[in-house]
């Protein structure tokens, strides 16, 4: 019988990102606990690991380097005669298609169609057809054809509204009247010139209901089989409502709180129905739902892969390590260990970030539910705006504690305090700024 192994397609900037550090972890965990091999491939020069190189053979992790996507399809055929590869992972959207070919080539099945994932509408549309109790009502339009009055004839106030494809979850927005459409639509038209200089030239927007419910989310993997392996909820909470004009901070919270507010097997039956109704196949799904006050869940969302956040949260909370998920064992749903939020910030306005309110980050680290504050240092004196590296992460917030009364308190300080965090200038004020400080550096550049 060949050694397992799991192929992780990847980029150099992930493999240089803190989220790197999760995805190690869990390949070692792996490989210990199932003798599964990780190999890793990222694309052109190789990536110089002063400290990762020497151990990543004891971690049961190969490093590969590829110049195309033959090089790689073919150098994964040789690698899938000595492995048994049980599994193509990328957590990258822009590297979905070529893990889906590389599956293809060494004959293992994917989803029917892969676009899904993209296309929230097709999404959507494929979920109706299947079962219209499963998700929301919503339409399609393009920016040219855009009437309020036939918005809403068809869905009623408020409604979300969203592009079509291509852009992850930017510039999603709550319209609850006249005013916010008209609004939302004069801003769109900057946006979408943002868009077109990333070659996205579509104008299509997607016009949904509002669930008013509690949003969720929950993490599993479909096999070749259409297996589910499923693990537990995490409720996730929007710090502030839906709006284009504000920060989108997002709390994701695994709690045991989180736990009884759920009937499992309901949840299983309505899970099953999404993968039957989209075809998913041999890959990890993120599944975004909302539970109204009939306790019906409706699908906001699924999407196919697993970012690092996960990998940590479901770690910390549950001794969980999703990639275990692929190696088709029989895994029981275990207990929680610590009650767990990770709250995250986006920016999805144009900003010039000057700093963070350090005072307040160390008042923050006091608090006992919080044991880890990043912040993205590098992103001081840039522009930050989510269309610019699709939505870009300012800072986490990470908290843990098996006392849920405490981590609830402190995490009503964070809620009272968050906006506070961030030291920012309106963007065209900001950038007069920034350049007299250039130009002062050049003058006593001179002057020396």
């Amino acid at each position: 019988m060949h050694k397992k192994a799991i192929i992780h397609i990847m980029t150099k900037s992930r493999m240089k990102s803190e989220v790197f550090t999760a995805d190690i972890e869990a390949m070692q965990e792996i490989s210990k606990k199932h003798s599964i091999k990780n190999i890793i491939f990222y694309k052109w020069e190789k990536v110089e690991y002063i400290d990762l190189l020497s151990k990543l053979d004891q971690l049961g992790i190969f490093l590969y380097n590829y110049s195309n996507k033959s090089d790689l399809i073919n150098q994964v055929s040789e690698l899938n005669k000595n492995f048994e590869i049980i599994f193509v992972n990328t957590t990258l959207e822009l590297l979905i298609n070529i893990a889906n070919d590389v599956k293809k080539s060494i004959w293992q099945k994917i989803t029917t169609n892969p676009k899904i994932y993209r296309n929230k509408f097709l999404q959507r549309e494929l979920i109706q057809k299947h079962n219209p109790n499963l998700g929301v009502k919503f339409i399609k339009w393009t920016i040219e054809t855009l009437k309020i009055e036939d918005i809403e004839k068809n869905v009623p106030y408020p409604f979300i509204i969203k592009p079509v494809d291509w852009v992850q979850s930017s510039w999603v927005a709550k319209i609850k009247n006249r005013n916010d459409f008209d609004n939302y639509i004069s801003h769109y038209n900057e946006f979408h010139d943002r868009l077109e200089l990333r070659w996205i030239h579509t104008k299509e927007l997607l016009i949904e209901e509002f669930i008013d419910g509690t949003l969720y989310s929950v993490d599993y993997f479909v096999n070749q089989e259409w297996k589910i392996i499923l693990t537990k909820p995490v409720k996730q909470r929007l710090l502030t409502d839906i709006n284009f004009e504000d920060y989108w901070v997002l709390a994701r919270i695994s709690s045991k709180k989180t736990e009884s507010e759920f009937k499992w097997k309901k949840l299983s039956v309505f899970v099953s129905s999404t993968v039957e109704a989209t075809w998913i196949k041999n890959t990890y799904v993120h599944h975004e739902f909302k539970i109204n006050s009939k306790w019906e869940l409706k699908t906001i969302e699924i999407n196919w892969r697993i970012w690092g956040w996960r990998l940590e949260l479901l770690k910390n909370a549950y001794w969980l390590n999703i990639y275990e998920l692929v190696c088709n064992i029989e895994l029981k749903l275990p207990k929680l260990k610590e009650n767990n939020i990770v709250t995250n910030i986006y920016s999805t306005k144009k900003w010039i970030l000057t700093s963070f309110n350090h005072n307040l980050i160390e008042k923050m680290k006091e608090k006992p539910s919080i044991y880890e504050i990043e912040t993205d240092e590098t992103a001081i004196w840039k522009e930050i705006w989510l269309t610019k590296d699709w939505f870009i992460k300012i800072w986490a917030i990470k908290m843990a504690n098996k006392n849920y009364d405490e981590l609830a308190e402190d995490f009503k300080f964070v809620k009272k305090h968050y906006w506070d965090l961030l030291i920012v200038d309106e963007f065209e004020e900001s950038k007069k700024i920034k350049k007299k400080n250039i130009f002062k550096i050049f003058r006593n550049y001179l002057n020396i």
